[in-house]
Formats: C-alpha cells, sequence, structure tokens
C-alpha cells in the first residue's frame, strides 16, 4: 500500500518528510485551507524531493491553465481535484499529469463517479463535508466494499495512528493508497514525525493483500 502525505506547507519540515519515504507529497492550492501554499511557493524546498518520490498539487475547482502552469513549473507530477470539476477538464488535465479526483462519500459511493472512469489515474475517497478539503473525521469504509470499477483509489478521512493494523485488513482490491494529513501534525502544516514513523512501521509490518 502507498503512502500520500498531504497539507505540508511547513519548508524547516520537509527534508524529515523526504526521509521518511512516502510514495507521494501533497501541496494544497486552496485559498480556503489552512495549509495553502500559494503564496509561499518560492519559500518551499522543492529540489529536496527526489523524483522517486510523487509531487501532488490539490486544487478546488481552478481552471485548468493555471493548474498546468503551475504543474509544469514546479515539477508536480500528479494534480488532486478537490471541488466540482467536470469529466471533459479531467481528461484536459491528465494530459500532462495524473488526475486523482476525489469524491466524498456520505451513505454511498457517489454515482457520478462512473462519469469519471476513463478519465482520471486514481480516484481518493474523502468523508463528506460542508466545505471543500478535508474534514478530519473518517467514513464508513465498508461501503467502498461495493467498488467495482477498474480505477485504483486512495482513502483519505480522519486516517490516524489508530488505523493501521485496520487498514491492513481491509479487503479493497482497489485500495492502493492511504492518505494522511491532520492526524498527522502539531499544527496546520507541521507534521509530527515521531508520528509519521510510527505509523509507517506498523503499515509496514503486516502483509498487504491490496493490488499495488
Amino acid at each position: 500500500m502507498k503512502l500520500k502525505i498531504c497539507g505540508i506547507t511547513d519548508k524547516s519540515n520537509i527534508a524529515r518528510i523526504v526521509n521518511l519515504h512516502p510514495d507521494f507529497l501533497g501541496f494544497i492550492f486552496y485559498s480556503g485551507s489552512k495549509r495553502n501554499v500559494s503564496d509561499r511557493l518560492k519559500s518551499i524546498p522543492f529540489d529536496l524531493i527526489p523524483e522517486n518520490i510523487n509531487k501532488v498539487a490539490v486544487f478546488v475547482n481552478e481552471n485548468t491553465h493555471t493548474i498546468k502552469s503551475i504543474a509544469q513549473e514546479y515539477g508536480f507530477t500528479h494534480i488532486q481535484l478537490h471541488g466540482n470539476e467536470s469529466p471533459n477538464q479531467c481528461r484536459e488535465i491528465q494530459k500532462f499529469a495524473s488526475v486523482i479526483k476525489v469524491f466524498r462519500v456520505l451513505h454511498s459511493i457517489p454515482s457520478n463517479i462512473y462519469d469519471y472512469e476513463g478519465y482520471c489515474s486514481y480516484f481518493l475517497f474523502d468523508t463528506c463535508g460542508k466545505a471543500y478539503g478535508g474534514t478530519g473525521k473518517s467514513f464508513n469504509h465498508g461501503i467502498l466494499s461495493g467498488y467495482k470499477l477498474n480505477t485504483p483509489f486512495f482513502l483519505s478521512g480522519g486516517i490516524s495512528l489508530q488505523h493501521a493494523l485496520y487498514l491492513n485488513k481491509l479487503k479493497l482490491p482497489k485500495l492502493y493508497a492511504v492518505d494522511v494529513n491532520s492526524k498527522f501534525e502539531k499544527a496546520p502544516g507541521l507534521k509530527d514525525i515521531p508520528k509519521l514513523k510510527q505509523f509507517i512501521k506498523q503499515l509496514n509490518s503486516y502483509e498487504f493483500s491490496t493490488q499495488q
């Protein structure tokens, strides 16, 4: 199972996070988020991030031109779309980066997900909330047992240290990666390195039956 650490803002924190060898690092470009990096891009040492760690830029209802410009200037390999982006926009962005389209889950898998099949590299399931972005709360992952599409997905939504053993027991063939954020922070954007180390150790201490 792959690991994505999202919501990074603190430049002094990045080198320590990189040393944990996550598969994805997420940077948020949304003014409504406490972890927005739009106005501090020049201070973030992207050069410290090796090529084997995928850089993810997270947007909410942004236009494709702006997304492409930022992706190309700062070397983002993946674009996460957290708003009401259309399948057509996903298709256009997919031409220059791998798209991770977010779907917010309440009581069932959103029915419009079928419209996006074939236009995204990955889906991401997060907890449904009133505002865009993460809620820091979990949802009933049993809902995903009914997932029948071909697109692999990330699992997000209040994932904490206590979920490590539980995640290893999930029987979800298309579960590709887990996405962590607020439960591993000392403050918004400042990650708790010891807690992340413990989580990674626990994840890696079990055999996975998920598709890689």
